[in-house]
């Protein structure tokens, strides 16, 4: 019997999001001739647990961040995340991955991939000035992350558009999966998508090419091959352009990437000033936001499930609550993406395969509950045992909205602020 442990666990950090959760499996007992009998056999070791997090900011207030932050280093003992996912570019989903990365650190730092001219549109759009220390981050992703964080990461994995039809949904399997090669080995390094060469990113080059990877449309990162992360960046969040700023942007390229701090300066002033100009202070944008869900592979049995908050949980990991339950396991994290129609939806659907969809158990709410990235009816398309909506009532946004909490009313709805977080727990067997 193969079993798999997962934790989702979403922190209160108010208007923002920060959410993470862990993957051990135990694999199957070896196999034994017929008629030979071995005393004292027992399970062997869990492999794991693979640790992950999905964004990590607030706009509610810096200290809410530092305090999950401590509390996650506490509960992972000081080990580094193996996969950090950060959603987009906006200051209440990333404000705290630099402590983050000082704090834990990470191996790999997945990004959605967006070409120079819209990430500095979004950092425009967001009243960053030239001279602002943050508008690197979108100017160079990794060499901010290098200045800012050292050696608090090991590799930064950029996914590409998902302009393609998904990936295959691997063969059900009908027995319990063999325990990888890899497992035997457990100090492997294993890092996921493939390495760039020059050309084929923007900043892939010279002395970085090691630190780069991409993770082309149709890829998922399978964890000891019981569980998959499949992320989706959706191909139409790159905005129209109808005053040229892309052509603009490229002019300066070379400014931007390679050039000195004075040139680099100038470039932004000039740019920013286009921006200004073209599309006015503040105007909105077509912001991208990277999609991940994360399931279990094939089909499980003996499912059950706890989702209470006892010290017993927070100190040995078990408690008596855990029950039976008809669950799927799978948790989808949507940041702020768009999901304003059934079309929308659709997409999305379509990329993972409905199968996958069927099986969301959990599922973050998009845009902190916003009505303006959801379309009625959406709830019962989704249709999760629980709805996460991870905002801030009392901010001036007034997320969650009401029309977007009453279509997902029936559907478990949990209210993650600066005072409530929400863990839920869940254990496969097959």
């Amino acid at each position: 019997m193969t079993k798999i442990r997962a934790v989702h666990r979403f922190f209160p950090v108010g208007q923002g999001l920060f959410a993470t959760g862990s993957v051990e499996s135990w694999p199957p007992l070896p196999k034994r001739p017929r008629n030979i009998k071995y005393a004292g056999q027992t399970r062997p070791a869990p492999v794991g647990p693979y640790r992950w997090v999905y964004d990590c900011g607030s706009s509610s207030g810096k200290r809410l961040v530092t305090n999950a932050i401590a509390d996650l280093k506490r509960d992972s003992g000081g080990a580094r995340i193996d996969l950090l996912t950060l959603s987009h570019f906006h200051n209440d989903h990333i404000s705290g991955v630099v402590e983050l990365l000082g704090e834990i650190g990470a191996k790999t730092v997945m990004l959605p991939w967006a070409p120079l001219w819209h990430r500095l549109l979004i950092g425009f759009e967001q009243g960053l000035r030239a001279e602002d220390p943050e508008l690197s981050f979108y100017v160079d992703p990794v060499q901010y992350f290098i200045q800012e964080a050292g050696d608090g990461f090991e590799h930064v994995l950029f996914v590409m558009p998902s302009n393609d039809d998904g990936p295959p949904f691997p063969t059900e399997p009908t027995a319990a999966p063999e325990p990888s090669e890899d497992l035997d080995d457990p100090d492997k390094p294993s890092v996921p998508g493939e390495s760039v060469s020059y050309g084929d990113l923007e900043w892939a080059y010279g002395h970085l090419d090691h630190r780069i990877r991409m993770l082309r449309s149709g890829k998922a990162i399978v964890i000891h091959g019981v569980w998959e992360f499949l992320p989706y960046n959706d191909p139409a969040t790159e905005p129209d352009d109808p005053f040229g700023f892309a052509s603009k942007v490229e002019s300066y390229r070379g400014a931007l990437l390679n050039g000195n701090e004075d040139e680099r300066q100038s470039a932004l002033d000039n740019l920013r000033t286009l921006y200004e100009t073209a599309f006015g202070r503040g105007a909105a944008m077509n912001n991208v936001s990277l999609m991940l869900y994360g399931g279990a592979v094939g089909p499980w049995t003996g499912q059950r499930i706890c989702d209470c908050e006892c010290l017993y949980h927070r100190l040995i990991g078990v408690c008596g609550c855990w029950k039976e339950h008809e669950t799927r396991g799978a948790i989808l994290l949507t940041g702020d993406g768009n999901l304003e129609s059934s079309a929308k939806w659709g997409s999305l659907e379509g990329y993972l395969d409905a199968r996958r969809a069927r099986r969301v158990s959990v599922f973050q709410v998009a845009h902190h509950g916003a009505q303006a990235n959801w379309h009625d009816g959406l709830a019962a398309l989704v249709a999760p045992k629980i709805s996460v909506f991870s905002s801030d009532p009392a901010c001036s946004y007034g997320h969650p909205h009401a029309e977007v909490l009453r279509d997902f009313w029936t559907f478990g709805p949990i209210q993650v602020d600066q005072q409530s977080g929400f863990s839920f727990r869940i254990c496969l067997e097959r």
